[in-house]
């Protein structure tokens, strides 16, 4: 077997071996070809240094990487790997690592980043023996928004470049989904408000996809309540994932409208 980055790789192999590797995973993926394009896109996706096990002419296992800034420290981020199970047990994501660490320094990148779920015993493990350590957990939820009767703020409609400029957003209270730079690459798809308070001043915003997923949420007073019953404007049903768990207020308040803790994960970082 030999490894090959994926760049000369045609998408619909990747998205095959992809979906393959995680048949019976601990969530159910889109098989959606177009939505990986996507969401690959929003990833910040380098193919060049993304790598996959080949079997002669057969991909086996992969490393899918985007690439970017976070932290202030360029950094890889595992945006998929996975093996097909006729494969598993000959440590390919160990020697996929092996052979991207060295190519990833090259390039000038400092840290390797990624998220894993935390039923996921087996991976954790394998991430560990890499170098990976833990960082942080990511809580996900999904639930149905009720209305309080009337809102006490203005809710204004603007782009997401005016939350960057009025430095709203907190790159320490977002994964790397849900990144600026992230909503930056899917802006077409999303829809960003504003709320002014009493003394038009802006007091939070929300960043929600068309799949009714809020990419970013922030209050200055940390009361989110104002916040919520202006999403209901846009969306009731709606899902946020990789929330830091240190967002406690925000945690809370989602608790506090019975919505359901649907998935946590390990963050996890490798410096190299």
């Amino acid at each position: 077997m030999k490894i090959h980055n994926l760049a000369s790789t045609a998408f619909e192999e990747v998205i095959s071996c992809f979906l393959s590797a995680f048949d019976n995973y601990f969530v159910t993926l889109p098989q959606s070809t177009e939505y990986w394009k996507q969401r690959f896109s929003t990833a910040r996706v380098d193919w060049e240094l993304s790598f996959g096990m080949f079997d002669k002419d057969q991909l086996v296992g992969f490393i899918i990487h985007g690439v970017d800034q976070h932290n202030e420290v360029l950094t890889a981020y595992n945006s998929g790997t996975g093996v097909l199970p006729l494969y598993r047990g000959k440590n390919i994501v160990e020697k996929l690592y092996t052979h991207a660490v060295p190519k990833l320094k090259n390039k000038g990148i400092v840290k390797c980043l990624l998220e894993v779920i935390i039923e996921n015993g087996r991976a954790v493990k394998v991430y560990e023996k890499i170098g990976f350590e833990v960082t942080q957990i990511l809580k996900s939820y999904k639930g149905t928004l009720d209305a309080d009767v009337g809102n006490e703020y203005e809710v204004e409609s603007i782009s997401y470049q005016k939350v960057l400029d009025l430095e709203l957003y907190d790159p320490k209270s977002y994964s790397w989904d849900n990144s600026a730079e992230a909503v930056k690459k899917a802006e077409e798809n999303t829809e960003t408000h504003l709320l002014i308070d009493g003394e038009n001043e802006p007091t939070g915003y929300f960043t929600i996809d068309h799949s009714q997923n809020i990419l970013q949420i922030e209050s200055a007073n940390q009361h989110f309540n104002g916040l919520f019953d202006a999403v209901t404007g846009v969306a009731t049903t709606i899902k946020i994932k990789n929330i830091p768990a240190h967002r406690t207020e925000l945690i809370e308040a989602l608790l506090a409208r019975n919505f359901e803790n649907t998935v946590n994960q390990h963050q996890m970082e490798f410096y190299l």
